[in-house]
């Protein structure tokens, strides 16, 4: 089974907000526990100091170490004493001095002399077992004269205090441990301890799943209009748009899948007018092919060599066009194919625009060339392709520039680049045309259009041209009144 984005969120969310609860149940539950005990150790341990506090006052009334070693007062009578008079039971009020008695304050006791201490108890009756049943009673030979017997050997560490009378020890009181009952007070506090953290833990992976689930939605829901989008994107609905509000990740990607979709919509748009365009370029020329071809066939028109001028003009026109085309098409998918080698750039351009002078002449331009101060310039060119991007160029100001004219060509070399620009005179280019020029079968209609024999190629080879020799070229407004190309090469571009 295959978890959904949203599972995954609300799980990790959820598990990791209980795995916290749970980790800090369990410290508090450790804590409680851990400082439960240290309390009744605590509180065990003021019991017996205050009590043996008060067995050293006693003895010490009673004749002090004196007393105690003539036999006239003992630790196990004292302890009696302090039985009836209330002092040591469970539950027995403070021990300590200043503490008040229940039911009134602390009877006063005679002082003197106490009574004979109890008799021994009989032979085999065991240590005597007092009515405060933790606290044991050690003579000063640590032998056990009265409590509880004591825990067995590896049991809990009990606490003791040394008896001390008229600064010499006498004895020895240690308490055993407090054992929780399993219904007395402190297993009662504690329980209710314990259920409350649970409480807490329950509540808290209740509002972690709520909150898991709240963040899991909201996320899994912008990401699943994105995916809806892009799926309609996929299907060719380039229209649709998603929610990119906001300043985070999933925002700047729907921004992101928003700018996809107007690209290809640009895209399409632009393939359906390339279609559009290819579609009416090619009809034209077939249609006078087909037409002088009719007109031939129907003896309208004589199979004289005029004709045939006609027609051959006709199909290079669209051999020139088909060729253009695929170069375009070539361009777009792969690097077009260009053969890279040792040329000179001055030799070139020389020749190219020597080839063009005659026909720029009998147009009634003038051309003028500037080769600059160098007699020869080193390339590495593929120099078919360069060429044929000099002779778009200035067949495009033969074609579009007006009689008389002028046609300028510079050449110049900075450093390892070379700058190659041809300016034609009147009439120029509006400024919102100069970006678009280089798109393919663009034409501005104000002063360039389909009448002049142009396909709107021309320009869009020549950038393949010069952006496969890693160059630059730009288009901006004449001084001359025209267009102004300029072209900025690479001098060393080799094959990779």
């Amino acid at each position: 089974m295959t978890l959904k984005l949203f599972h995954k969120l609300f799980l990790l969310v959820a598990v990791t907000a209980l795995i916290a609860a749970l980790a800090m149940a369990t410290t508090m539950a450790w804590n409680l526990n851990r400082g439960f005990g240290d309390y009744l150790e605590a509180r065990d341990a003021e019991i017996l100091e205050s009590y043996t506090q008060l067995v050293s006052q006693k003895l010490g009334e009673r004749g002090g170490l004196a007393a105690l070693e003539s036999g006239t007062v003992s630790l196990l009578g004292v302890q009696e004493e302090l039985i009836s008079e209330g002092f040591i039971a469970e539950g027995a009020p403070d021990f300590r001095p200043g503490a008040r008695f229940p039911g009134g304050p602390r009877p006063r006791f005679p002082r003197g002399r106490l009574d004979q201490p109890p008799p021994p108890p009989p032979a085999g009756a065991g240590i005597p077992v007092s009515r405060a049943p933790r606290i044991l009673i050690f003579d000063k030979n640590d032998v056990q004269i009265a409590g509880p017997p004591p825990p067995p050997e590896g049991g809990p560490q009990m606490a003791e205090r040394a008896i001390i009378v008229d600064g010499e020890r006498v004895g020895t009181t240690k308490i055993i441990p407090h054992a929780p009952a399993p219904g007395g007070v402190a297993t009662r506090f504690l329980r209710n301890q314990y259920i409350s953290a649970a409480l807490l833990v329950g509540g808290l992976m209740i509002f972690a799943a709520l909150a898991a689930w709240g963040f899991a939605r909201a996320g899994t829901r912008r990401l699943a209009g994105m995916e809806t989008a892009t799926k309609e994107i996929a299907n060719g609905n380039f229209a649709v748009r998603t929610n990119a509000a906001g300043a985070d990740e999933i925002s700047s990607m729907g921004q992101n899948i928003n700018q996809m979709a107007e690209s290809l919509a640009r895209a399409d748009e632009a393939r359906r007018g390339w279609l559009a365009e290819i579609g009416h370029e090619l009809r034209t020329p077939l249609t006078v092919l087909s037409g002088e071809l009719e007109a031939l066939k129907d003896g309208i028109r004589p199979l004289d060599q005029k004709a045939v001028s006609s027609l051959l003009e006709e199909t290079d026109r669209l051999g020139d066009l088909i060729e253009d085309l695929h170069f375009m098409a070539v361009s777009d998918l792969t690097d077009a194919p260009h053969r890279f080698a040792s040329d000179d750039a001055v030799r070139l351009v020389h020749d190219v625009t020597e080839r063009f002078r005659p026909l720029l002449t009998k147009a009634g331009l003038e051309l003028e060339v500037d080769l600059g101060d160098d007699s020869t310039l080193a390339v590495v060119w593929d120099s078919k392709r360069i060429e044929q991007l000099l002779g778009n160029l200035l067949t495009n100001a033969l074609r579009y520039t007006d009689t008389p004219g002028t046609v300028q060509v510079r050449l110049r070399n900075q450093k390892d680049r070379v700058i190659l620009s041809v300016e034609d005179s009147a009439p120029g280019v509006p400024d919102y045309a100069l970006p678009r020029l280089f798109e393919p079968l663009f034409r501005v209609d104000e002063a360039r259009d389909r009448s002049s024999g142009g396909s709107g190629l021309g320009l869009a080879v020549c950038k393949a041209i010069v952006e496969a020799h890693g160059g630059r070229i730009s288009a901006n407004i004449s001084g001359l009144g025209g267009l102004s190309i300029e072209l900025n090469l690479p001098q060393e571009r080799h094959q990779p």
